[in-house]
């Protein structure tokens, strides 16, 4: 029987650790409205300015939405998450898992003396729904075969359960050890929750001669060969996909037990369940509750919310960088356009006279000729707007607007292409990479590495805009004739001749300078639409648009960063927590004043700075053990003394330590390169934040 009292002290534990983990979730919630409070500040700022920001204060604004969405998921798993813990404080929970047809409902039914309904009698999912039953001050919750778990929807379920439990029974049958059960248990195993292995031997006692050869020789069931076979399968596939090495597997008959709690085998009842050896794991649970029990409580009302705030805390800290990287990209890129457009504007500007000097080159040609056969004519004014009018000005102008708009679309529109490319080869890089993705995970995170492309739909906005043929007005041109007065012919026939050449010289003058006047104003009414619609209307729409986007983009990353290092502080805080906790509960009782920094990836492995040089390696060896992690305790010294044993269990000296600003070089032999890194990069990665340094190990080539 259970001691009541364990079971007290456990309820009493989780009480107050609830208290401390819904503190703690309130002080992530206050950073997040913090967080979405600035971000809502940064896309509302900008003044109004028509057409020239609005797509920027769509993307910001998008931006916004998409991190309320992230920050509010995240949190309700959270806050839910505790909420359903808080539904069972008072209960130790024990979830059984494993495959179908492994035995789990078999042994609750047996623990639980049930009626056997739930027991399966074939291949199907029997155990469809997640079942709570409350056994001896237990909370016992039966699960889904492991291999039901194919769908979302079971998998969060999963998540769920697993979150909420002290102790994890895992039941596994003689009649066929998976690996599939263990790779399933493998995406449990995350939580860092202990597991007790079960191994039920699959002999069906039904039939009175095989219960009659099971009550007076058991050893037909539990044949040490044969178990010994199965059991060091267990230890192997334990070691290979949980990362276990030092376990124990209880060996049981499900059935005997639950046979046991029959009305009809009462006269053997005694014997069924003392051959079914449940009396071991009923023992091992005991032991659990009493030595442990609140411990586990602490590890699963603590550890679950810091797993929550730890991905809030990486999330925000990822998308603040992916978020300042994009905005950098986009900056950079449009310094790239910026230098076009000064070297566009330039160019434009000078095609302009160029090309109306071409216009009105006809004109300067046939002017003297024209001048010697209308000059005495009555309607050479008119003759004159003839000439002017063939010209067609105003289907010139149309043109080369049309010609300088084509080029500032075909301009854009190619720099989008390019922005698009780089943009889609950064996402790739990004998730070609190594990862540890897990498709259980529930988290919604934030994407920006496509921020690039999608700023570039403004560009490519302004391109279209640029493009319609009815975006410019025309430059309005009425050519007005130079006036030339005709002349009468004098009667003085000497006179007339000198008069005649002199009035031609002065027409020829007079009309030279009227078509100087006409190139000017051409070339004038040109710049001016250029200046107006193109240079002051569309680029400074461009230039405001890209750097109100990049600037606020960069805003909000510091945003990020900022609720990043907050998160950390209570993550940071709730660890220690944990750890004074538990040693008090262990006999190695330490105030939290002892403690520097702390760094942990719960389930793995903790680091953390000696306050004062003042170690306690009893402390981190006890705790360690009641967590199940590597607890390692670092004193303060020179970089490179502390760069070294950051790195432990790897055998580094600090004469192996380089440091240059905030990068250290450790040189290792081989041997050491492993334990340096740690399984996933976990020991280097946690050494890393411990220090504050960027650590790279260097092997040493053989000699």
């Amino acid at each position: 029987m259970l001691h009541h009292e364990a079971l007290e002290a456990c309820s009493k534990v989780a009480g107050e650790e609830y208290v401390v983990a819904a503190a703690a979730l309130r002080e992530a919630e206050a950073i997040a409205w913090r967080i979405k409070a600035v971000i809502a500040s940064i896309s509302a700022r900008a003044a109004n300015d028509g057409n020239a920001i609005s797509d920027a204060r769509a993307r910001l604004k998008e931006c916004e939405a998409k991190l309320e969405a992230t920050l509010s998921v995240s949190l309700r798993v959270a806050k839910d998450s505790l909420a359903a813990k808080h539904s069972s404080l008072n209960r130790f929970t024990v979830t059984l898992f494993g495959r179908t047809m492994a035995g789990k409902s078999t042994i609750r039914e047996a623990l639980t003396c049930g009626d056997g309904t739930t027991i399966g009698k074939g291949a199907q999912r029997t155990t469809r729904d997640v079942r709570g039953y409350d056994w001896n001050s237990l909370r016992i919750i039966d699960t889904p075969g492991i291999g039901a778990y194919d769908g979302e929807e079971d998998k969060k379920l999963a998540i769920t359960v697993i979150d909420e439990t002290d102790v994890v029974l895992f039941l596994l049958s003689s009649d066929g050890i998976q690996d599939e059960s263990f790779k399933g248990m493998q995406l449990l195993r995350q939580q860092n929750k202990p597991i007790i292995f079960v191994l039920n031997a699959k002999r069906d006692l039904q039939k009175p001669v095989f219960m009659r050869r099971f009550l007076a020789n058991p050893l037909m069931v539990f044949d040490d060969q044969e178990m010994r076979g199965h059991i060091d399968r267990v230890h192997r596939l334990a070691g290979e996909f949980l990362g276990m090495r030092d376990i124990r597997v209880l060996a049981i008959h499900a059935q005997a037990a639950y046979l046991s709690t029959r009305e009809e085998h009462r006269d053997v009842a005694e014997a069924l369940y003392k051959n079914s050896r449940c009396g071991n794991l009923l023992a091992e649970l005991e032991s659990e509750v009493s030595q442990r029990g609140t411990v586990r409580r602490i590890q699963t009302l603590l550890d679950g919310t810091l797993q929550s705030l730890v991905d809030l805390q990486e999330e925000l800290r990822e998308e603040a960088k992916i978020l300042r990287r994009s905005a950098d990209y986009l900056r950079d890129k449009f310094q790239e356009l910026e230098v076009w457009f000064q070297g566009f504007g330039r160019s434009v500007n000078s095609r302009i006279t160029t090309e109306a000097a071409q216009l009105v080159k006809p004109l300067r040609v046939c002017a003297s000729s024209f001048i010697d056969e209308n000059i005495e004519r009555s309607d050479v004014n008119k003759r004159w707007q003839g000439k002017v009018k063939a010209l067609f000005i105003d289907k010139w102008l149309t043109r080369q607007q049309k010609s300088i708009l084509d080029e500032l679309h075909g301009r854009l529109a190619s720099f989008s292409k390019e922005m698009s490319a780089e943009s889609d080869l950064v996402t790739a890089f990004e998730y070609a990479g190594p990862t540890t993705f897990d498709p259980w995970d529930i988290k919604r995170s934030l994407r920006w590495a496509s921020a690039g492309g999608a700023a570039l739909a403004g560009v490519a906005a302004v391109a279209v805009l640029v493009a319609e043929t009815n975006f410019w007005n025309p430059v309005g041109w009425v050519a007005t004739g130079v006036s030339v007065i005709a002349l009468g012919l004098s009667w003085i026939f000497d006179d007339r001749e000198k008069t005649l050449q002199r009035q031609k010289a002065t027409a020829a003058h007079q009309l030279r300078g009227a078509i100087d006047k006409l190139e000017l104003e051409v070339v004038s009414a040109l710049k001016k639409w250029f200046y107006e619609t193109v240079t002051s209307r569309m680029v400074r729409g461009i230039r405001c648009d890209t750097k109100m986007l990049w600037e606020g983009m960069l805003d909000v990353a510091r945003a990020l960063e900022e609720g990043s290092r907050n998160t950390e502080n209570i993550v940071e805080h709730v660890n220690r927590r944990l750890l004074v906790r538990v040693g008090h509960f262990v006999g190695t009782p330490l105030h939290d004043t002892r403690f520097g920094k702390v760094v942990r990836d719960p389930g793995i492995q903790t680091k953390f700075l000696w306050a004062e040089n003042q170690e306690d390696t009893q402390f981190c060896l006890q705790v360690g053990l009641a967590i199940g992690e590597r607890i390692d305790g670092i004193t303060e010294g020179s970089p490179q003394e502390m760069v070294a044993a950051a790195l432990r269990p790897a055998v580094v000296w600090p004469t192996m330590v380089s440091i240059s600003g905030q990068n250290a070089a450790v040189h290792l032999p081989q041997r050491e390169v492993d334990r340096a890194n740690g399984k996933g990069g976990t020991n280097i990665s946690l050494a890393s934040r411990l220090v504050g340094f960027r650590i790279n190990i260097v092997p040493k080539e053989r000699p």
